[in-house]
């Protein structure tokens, strides 16, 4: 069964050029690389909204990812602040239907 993340939380940041340097290049390329990752989306306005959502092709591979040596650092990072996750398992026979999975 596949699972859904939602990731919402604060980056005290002040650009999107600081965005990009500290939080998407360090990170970007190790996680397009994690076993049973389907996809990650991130969104922010650079402002004070930012989101990603991921999707994963098991349960067991998105707890692997939230028991890893990356999302505990990720987790001290100074600038991250009030992050909240939400793990939902999807729901196949309508996410087809709107080209989700």
């Amino acid at each position: 069964m596949k699972y859904g993340q939602i990731f919402s939380y604060r980056l005290e940041l002040n650009s999107k050029e600081e965005y990009i340097e500290k939080w998407v290049k360090p990170y970007a390329e190790p996680i397009a690389k994690v076993k049973g990752l389907i996809s990650k989306v991130w969104m922010s306005n650079h402002e004070d909204l930012y989101s990603s959502f991921y999707l994963w092709e098991t349960k067991e591979a998105m707890d692997d990812f939230m028991n890893s040596a990356m999302i505990a650092e990720v987790a001290q990072l100074p600038f991250l602040k009030d992050l909240n996750i939400v793990s939902i398992p999807v729901v196949t026979e309508a996410s087809e239907i709107t080209r989700g999975v």
